[in-house]
């Protein structure tokens, strides 16, 4: 096979002339005729016709319509020295020098033109092209500031997409700098506008709990064409406090809380919170805070249940009070003591509740009153008047002592004394009987002299003692704590 280029004979299968360098397997396909030749062409040397631009224009300025065929002996070289000779009486190309064709070498240096030639223009469209693309990726640019200048005027707009009032919070929060404070977004709501003169709006709260001072902030959001206008409506600060703004702590129906509400035709942004006290658990102090937020004034009302944490059945917390800490003279605070019905975390304590806690709680006062040795004769006094009264109604009963480690007899008080070898038996001039037991080393009240003081003692058989009262002798096993009258 010949070089395409230079006519150099080359071996079969080569990739690129091994005298001149021209790639061998750069063909393409005759316009006419359809065969494959040589890129470099001029004329098809299957059907004759001319293949590039320089021989269309020669051929048309001949005063024949189709060209003389090539003689068949000629080879493929002599063919392009020919049409190289025939172009060259064309005028000059400003950007090529005629082709040399008297001799080989001649031919070769025609070649390295046209490669010179060649390269100079790919260089030429290479830099056009890299100016169009360097101004292109620059006008690209441009855009692409020019996009994040509008996204800078209103994050919100991307969110609202999705048409979720605490995307558009989020957005606006960030593009204001008020996230600053790093706090949770509890809650937003949208107002619709219901007139032309009142804009779309949402009122969102944020809350920090991580802090010395817990904060909860409501901010409001108003629609101003295709930008929100977004503004720090209300700070309230609950130091001690941790805060929880979630339904599932609530026991809460999402549907109700939070919510906006209509009060006296005013708008309100309705929502709560739990604020127990930092680290309080079942027990401890816990705390529910009911809110209404005027979204027109700017002012937020709150209705706050206080009380112990108690647990339900399913192991959920709630606030067992009384009621609410203030009072409900308003329409909004009345709005909230109403709301608080539907919320599980809350429990009003029902009267027959509240007579039941006071009574509980005198009985624990008076058994506070009743602690320490000092009590202890009113303490048995306490716990035996129903026994003092079976006893004289005949009756053998159980009786209720208490023990103690220290003495509860004052020493120097003591009227008379009985000693056995396991008990001792003290009487003082208050009219009280006290037992000591020598193997427990306790004392305890046998007589409480408030019930009439007594008057003598002495053992009526192993381990009984015998004690004169006011009203009748009584009969006490120290061994079993039972008393009998032994009248």
């Amino acid at each position: 096979m010949r070089c395409q280029h230079c006519g150099h004979e080359v071996p079969d299968g080569s990739v690129f002339c091994n005298r001149c360098g021209y790639r061998m397997s750069n063909d393409m396909a005759c316009p006419y005729c359809g065969k494959q030749i040589p890129a470099t062409s001029v004329f098809c040397p299957a059907c004759g016709k001319a293949v590039n631009d320089g021989a269309k224009a020669t051929s048309a300025s001949s005063t024949t319509t189709t060209r003389r065929p090539q003689p068949q002996g000629q080879t493929y070289n002599e063919q392009r020295r020919a049409a190289a000779s025939q172009a060259s009486r064309q005028p000059a190309n400003a950007w090529q020098q005629p082709a040399q064709v008297e001799g080989e070498d001649d031919d070769d240096n025609g070649g390295n033109r046209s490669n010179f030639n060649r390269n100079l223009i790919i260089g030429i469209v290479l830099a056009i092209l890299a100016i169009a693309l360097l101004s292109l990726m620059r006008h690209c640019n441009n855009q692409e500031n020019d996009r994040f200048e509008a996204q800078a005027d209103s994050l919100a707009l991307v969110a609202e997409g999705s048409q979720e009032p605490i995307a558009i919070l989020n957005a606006e929060l960030s593009r204001n700098n008020f996230t600053e404070d790093k706090a949770y977004t509890g809650c937003a709501v949208r107002f619709a506008s219901t007139d032309p003169d009142t804009p779309e709006r949402i009122v969102g709260v944020t809350y920090k709990d991580d802090t010395d001072r817990p904060f909860v902030k409501v901010y409001n959001l108003t629609r101003d064409g295709a930008q929100w206008k977004t503004e720090l409506g209300q700070t309230k600060y609950f130091d001690g406090r941790s805060i929880i703004m979630d339904n599932s702590s609530l026991i809460a129906d999402a549907m109700n809380v939070p919510r906006a509400v209509s009060i006296d035709g005013k708008q309100y942004l309705y929502f709560a919170f739990l604020n127990h006290l930092k680290g309080a658990g079942e027990g401890g102090n816990g705390r529910v805070t009911l809110c209404l937020y005027d979204v027109d004034g700017k002012k937020l009302t709150t209705l706050t249940y206080d009380g112990k944490i108690r647990a339900r059945t399913d192991g959920r917390q709630y606030v067992y009070c009384r009621g609410p800490l203030e009072s409900t003279n308003s329409n909004e605070r009345r709005f909230l003591q109403q709301e608080a019905a539907s919320i599980g975390s809350i429990h009003v304590a029902t009267q027959d509740e509240i007579d039941a806690e006071e009574e509980e709680k005198a009985k624990e006062e008076e058994e506070k009153a009743l602690e320490g040795e000092e009590n202890a004769d009113a303490k048995w006094s306490h716990d035996n008047a129903e026994n003092i009264d079976k006893i004289k109604a005949g009756e053998e009963v159980k009786m209720k002592p208490t023990q103690y480690d220290k003495p509860i007899i004052n020493m120097k008080e003591i009227k008379d004394k009985l000693e056995n070898d396991r008990y001792l038996v003290f009487l003082d001039t208050k009219g009280s009987v006290v037992g000591f037991n020598k193997n427990s080393r306790k004392y305890f009240t046998i007589y409480g002299g408030k019930n009439g003081s007594a008057s003598g003692i002495s053992f009526n058989g192993d381990n009984n003692v015998l004690i004169k009262t006011p009203s009748g002798s009584i009969t006490y096993d120290l061994v079993h704590d039972k008393a009998k009258s032994a009248n």
